[in-house]
């Protein structure tokens, strides 16, 4: 039974990073809300769009958790090496890969959306939109790392407050540039773009001025990581790298096949899967929670205490997530017209939210477990199961469903209900095993 200490220790941790990632998702839901009175063609060019982004982006996520997972561990084993190491490592991968990324990504954005999407009109919003945003990539691979050191630091208020002003400051510029206002041009879905990159650059400022007045003393860009940090950072981000590579691609071949059912069909995923991303975020706040508690318990030599933290941290994601999905659950059509102007494109989304709003507290347990293997260095299994699930019956069985078979996005969406119940009872047999207890990082 979990007690209301565990229950304080948890939530003091999951709480504040639930919130900095809530207010990066909402950043992206007010997008589409506002990209959204622009019409199906923008709103489907920005969804195919954050997906493209995903797929590069899925490049320095790794930093995170590796970064995370060994500041954790050394505090538990109460390390004399300077503190901000893994973090100035962090930052250094971010840059070395991130740069050479960004302008490769660039200058092949055309071709890569136009695998994806056939439709003109689509094509003329999506392309600019998706090239603004992979500017980015080094300044998504260096607030990563910073997200990895608070929380492992146990200090996740500090990335909190930056996500926060982040967000504020991205609404305002989207607000001004989408639609003209404060004297800036009227740039439409590519003003979106233009200040969710904006947002993030200061944020990725605010980040090294909080961490060069707080972290001087321990290293900040002052201790220099050897090669074999890097190589244990860069090693232990490959699992979660290629999981979300392999995941990113596999949302973007999922909008694809599902734009071959129907340009109003690809419009109602669009904000559905946003939806659905909102749901997970308590999920992957807890896994973060969960990824220092474990291992730093772990650092602690206490393996089969680190086995509860990360059990009591399952228990609160299937409660608090099924609660926070009821609303959805019995008022679909509400939630649904916040995105979406079209009745019959509402109509087609209502049955799929009602499952999303259904089954995402048990599938919190995927986000939860998978984020905590990935910091105590067990993500190889995690990304054989993400990939074997999503490429091997996932796609398969929804290019059968839908553009096969010509059935529509209800019926695709029960399908994806079933690779969740697939890919939760897989994660968590890998964790109840308990094989990553006797990894050394």
């Amino acid at each position: 039974m979990i007690t209301v200490k565990r229950v304080k220790t948890i939530t003091g941790l999951a709480f504040p990073i639930c919130i900095a990632l809530s207010s990066t998702s909402m950043m992206a839901v007010i997008d589409l809300v506002m990209v959204g009175r622009l019409g199906n063609d923008a709103i489907a060019a920005v969804g195919l769009s954050v997906f493209c982004n995903m797929l590069i982006l899925a490049f320095v996520k790794g930093i995170s958790p590796a970064v995370q997972g060994i500041v954790a561990r050394r505090r538990g084993e109460g390390s004399t090496e300077p503190k901000c190491l893994p973090l100035n490592g962090g930052l250094a991968l971010a840059v070395a890969i991130g740069v050479p990324l960004s302008i490769l990504a660039y200058v092949l954005a055309p071709a890569l959306f136009a695998v994806f999407s056939h439709d003109p009109e689509v094509t003329k919003i999506g392309v600019p939109f998706l090239r603004v945003l992979y500017l980015s990539i080094a300044a998504e691979g260096m607030h990563n790392a910073f997200k990895g050191n608070w929380a492992g630091m146990e200090k996740p208020k500090i990335y909190m407050t930056i996500v926060l002003c982040m967000t504020c400051l991205n609404i305002l510029l989207n607000y001004a540039l989408i639609f003209g206002h404060f004297g800036a041009p009227a740039m439409g879905a590519l003003g979106a773009a233009i200040g969710t990159v904006s947002s993030l650059y200061i944020g990725v400022i605010a980040n090294f001025a909080i961490a060069r007045f707080n972290l001087a003393k321990e290293g900040f860009l002052k201790a220099r990581p050897e090669k074999e940090l890097l190589g244990r950072i860069f090693k232990m981000g490959i699992p979660s790298t290629m999981q979300e590579f392999f995941f990113s691609l596999g949302s973007v071949v999922l909008l694809g096949m599902i734009g071959k059912v129907g340009t109003s069909e690809l419009a109602a995923a669009t904000p559905l899967i946003r939806i659905m991303m909102v749901l997970t975020l308590l999920s992957v706040s807890l896994g973060m929670a969960s990824a220092t508690l474990v291992s730093k318990t772990v650092g602690e030599g206490d393996p089969g205490g680190a086995a509860e933290w990360g059990w009591d941290t399952a228990k609160l994601g299937v409660i608090g997530i099924t609660l926070l999905g009821l609303p959805l659950l019995l008022y679909p059509k509400l939630f649904l017209a916040m995105f979406l102007t079209d009745p019959h494109t509402i109509s087609i989304a209502v049955l799929p939210l009602q499952l999303i709003a259904a089954t995402t507290g048990l599938w919190s347990l995927i986000y939860i477990f998978a984020y905590t293997l990935y910091s105590v260095g067990d993500g190889k299994r995690v990304m054989m199961v993400s990939f074997s699930t999503q490429w091997l019956f996932f796609l398969p069985a929804v290019w059968f469903v839908g553009p096969y078979l010509r059935f529509g996005l209800p019926q695709i969406w029960m399908v994806a209900t079933a690779h969740g119940a697939i890919s939760t009872a897989w994660i968590t047999a890998i964790w109840a095993e308990g094989n990553w207890k006797k990894i050394k990082i």
